[in-house]
């Protein structure tokens, strides 16, 4: 028969036990929150979204065989169709983005600004202004909190490349 007290029936977590694992929840969420609520809103990653958001027009002026357009000014970018033609894609201004439903149209944040630059993807994927293909860059400069970035869209290949210059 075993005993009803003592060590056996009792077994728990030791105080020690206890402070070793709020001080590990304690250091995981310090760390959690000090990369998660300043990424958004630095002009480094919204420079990185406008690139990426450049290599996707990209895509679906390829995968449409529409030219798509990019203009971007003061706190926003956003996506038309060259041609407004009634049908889907272009029967909306922005353009709707397949991926997420909505426009595709972006507001900066933290008083952030965007020069005023525009470019022509065909139906290629080519960067065109007027249908013929650009010679120099595109530079779209992102600005604020003190601090400058670019997004730069090659000519001929439409590479998109960030920079902070």
């Amino acid at each position: 028969m075993k005993p009803t007290f003592g060590p056996q029936c009792c077994a728990g977590f030791t105080l020690l036990e206890l402070i070793a694992t709020m001080l590990i929840l304690a250091v995981l969420t310090v760390t959690v929150s000090m990369r998660w609520s300043a990424t958004d809103s630095t002009i480094a990653y919204q420079a990185d979204l406008l690139a990426r958001n450049l290599r996707h027009v990209q895509m679906l002026a390829m995968t449409w065989g529409q030219s798509l357009h990019v203009t971007g000014a003061g706190a926003s970018y956003l996506v038309v169709c060259v041609t407004g033609t009634p049908s889907p894609p272009c029967n909306a201004s922005p353009v709707i983005d397949p991926a997420t439903g909505s426009a595709l149209s972006v507001t900066l944040s933290n008083n952030a600004s965007v020069s005023p630059t525009t470019v022509e993807f065909d139906s290629l994927g080519r960067p065109v202004n007027a249908g013929v293909l650009l010679t120099t860059a595109r530079v779209f400069t992102l600005s604020g909190a003190g601090q400058t970035w670019s997004a730069t869209v090659a000519p001929i290949t439409g590479f998109v490349s960030v920079s902070s210059p």
